[in-house]
């Protein structure tokens, strides 16, 4: 198994995290830009793609019904917080070089090493 260098995980790492704000644009701007020239980016995106693209639509949903269920909005609250407390520890084990798989459906193959 290839080390990844420092460099390339502190900023796999970054792209976790900054997607806390720009959810499924930056880890899809990533893989484009990425795809061909570092598979480990390119993994990386697709990690976070996966993870926002199942996180999402539920999130759209429960704020739709909001008006209607009451609970929607707390468990809107408690998705919002779970997918943080998962970008952090994706960066932890980015940063250190550790293999990480979000627990979400999987619409892109992804073949961390």
């Amino acid at each position: 198994m290839k080390k990844e260098r420092l460099l390339n995980r502190g900023l796999a790492s970054l792209m976790h995290l900054f997607s806390l704000v720009l959810t499924f644009v930056l880890p899809i701007l990533v893989y484009l830009v990425t795809r061909n020239k570092n598979k480990y980016f390119a993994d990386h995106a697709k990690e976070g793609m996966n993870l926002h693209f199942t996180f999402f639509p539920v999130f759209l949903f429960l704020t739709f019904i909001s008006e209607k269920w009451s609970a929607a909005s707390t468990l809107s609250f408690v998705l919002i917080i779970l997918e943080t407390i998962l970008i952090f520890i994706a960066a932890i084990y980015t940063f250190n070089g550790k293999k990480f798989s979000y627990p979400v459906i999987r619409y892109f193959k992804v073949n961390i090493k």
